[in-house]
C-alpha cells in the first residue's frame, strides 16, 4: 500500500511532510493555497526549498496536491472563470516548483446551464491552461464527485466525456473517492459491489488513469447525491469496501488517501484501520 491522509500545511508547507511522518504516511495530500481565498499570500522561494528538503528527507513517496475549494472551472460567470482559471495556473506552477506530479480537482458546477455546457467549459479551461502554463509533468486527477446542487463528476462518465474532449487527453489522470461514488450511486458495501464498481469504471474510463483514492466512509446515505465523509467502517459504506481496495493488487501503487473528519485526532485511528485490513 501506498498510504496516506491529507495534512496541514499551518506554518508552512514544509510542516505537511512532518505531519505525514508522524502519521508514518508514504503519501500525503495538502493545499498549496488557502483553499478559501482566491489570493493567497505568496510562497517565498526559501519556503519552497524548505518544502523540497523536508521532502528529500522522508520516507513519503508520493505528494498530491489538491486545488482550492471556490475553484469552478466550469463556472458561465467570466469572472468567476476568470479568478478559477488564474489561481489553477498559480497551482500548476507552484506544484512544478514544488516537484508535485499531479493536482486534485473537482469538476466544477455547470450552475443551471447544464451538464452539456459544463463539461464543454471545464475542457476549454483544461486546454487553455495547458497551452499558458508550463507546468507539462502535473497531471490533473479529476475527481469522482457525490453530485450535489449543479455539481459535475458523478458519473463514470463525465471523466470519460472531459478527457475524451481536451486536446490534452494525456494531461488527466482519476482521483476515485469513496464517499462521493456511493452518494453518486455507485455501490461499494460489498466486495461483490466493489468488483462491478472498478469493472464499470474499467469500461467507462479504464483503470490505468486511476490515480489517486480518496477513502472515505459515507455518512450520506446511498445514491443521496450529498458529500459528508465518515470515519472508516462508522458510516454506510462499511469496512469490506476498503479491505477490497487495500487488498487489491491492481492498486498497490496507487495512493490511497484519507480526507475523514478531526483530522488531528482521528487520523492515526482510521490509517490504523487501513493498515489493520491488510492481508
Amino acid at each position: 500500500m501506498i498510504l496516506g491522509a491529507h495534512v496541514s500545511t499551518a506554518g508552512g508547507l514544509h510542516n505537511a511532510i512532518k505531519n505525514g511522518d508522524k502519521l508514518r504516511c508514504d503519501a500525503i495530500q495538502i493545499f498549496l493555497q488557502n483553499p478559501n481565498q482566491w489570493k493567497p499570500k505568496p510562497i517565498a522561494t526559501d519556503g519552497l526549498k524548505k518544502f523540497r528538503a523536508a521532502w528529500s528527507e522522508s520516507p513519503i513517496r508520493e505528494v498530491v496536491a489538491h486545488d482550492i475549494h471556490l475553484s469552478n472551472l466550469a463556472s458561465p460567470k467570466p469572472d468567476v472563470l476568470s479568478k478559477s482559471r488564474a489561481q489553477f495556473q498559480v497551482q500548476l506552477e507552484l506544484a512544478t516548483r514544488l516537484g508535485i506530479s499531479g493536482i486534485v480537482t473537482h469538476l466544477g458546477a455547470h450552475l443551471g446551464e447544464g451538464e452539456r455546457f459544463g463539461l464543454k467549459r471545464l475542457t476549454e479551461s483544461f486546454d487553455e491552461l495547458f497551452e499558458t502554463t508550463d507546468a507539462p509533468e502535473v497531471t490533473v486527477l479529476l475527481e469522482t464527485t457525490a453530485g450535489q446542487g449543479t455539481n459535475l463528476g458523478y458519473r463514470f462518465e463525465h471523466l470519460r466525456d472531459v478527457i475524451a474532449m481536451s486536446r490534452y487527453p494525456a494531461r488527466f489522470g482519476v482521483c476515485f473517492d469513496t464517499c462521493h461514488v456511493f452518494a453518486a450511486g455507485y455501490d461499494m458495501r460489498t466486495a461483490a459491489d466493489c468488483e462491478a464498481v472498478f469493472a464499470r469504471f474499467d469500461a467507462v474510463i479504464g483503470l490505468e488513469r486511476l490515480q489517486a483514492f480518496h477513502l472515505n466512509d459515507a455518512k450520506s446515505e446511498y445514491e443521496s447525491r450529498v458529500d459528508r465523509h465518515a470515519h472508516l467502517g462508522k458510516g454506510n459504506i462499511g469496512l469490506e469496501a476498503f479491505a477490497f481496495i487495500v487488498n487489491d493488487a491492481r492498486f498497490a501503487e496507487v495512493p490511497l488517501i484519507i480526507e475523514t473528519p478531526e483530522l488531528k485526532t482521528m487520523h492515526a485511528v482510521n490509517l490504523a484501520t487501513l493498515r489493520g485490513l491488510a492481508t
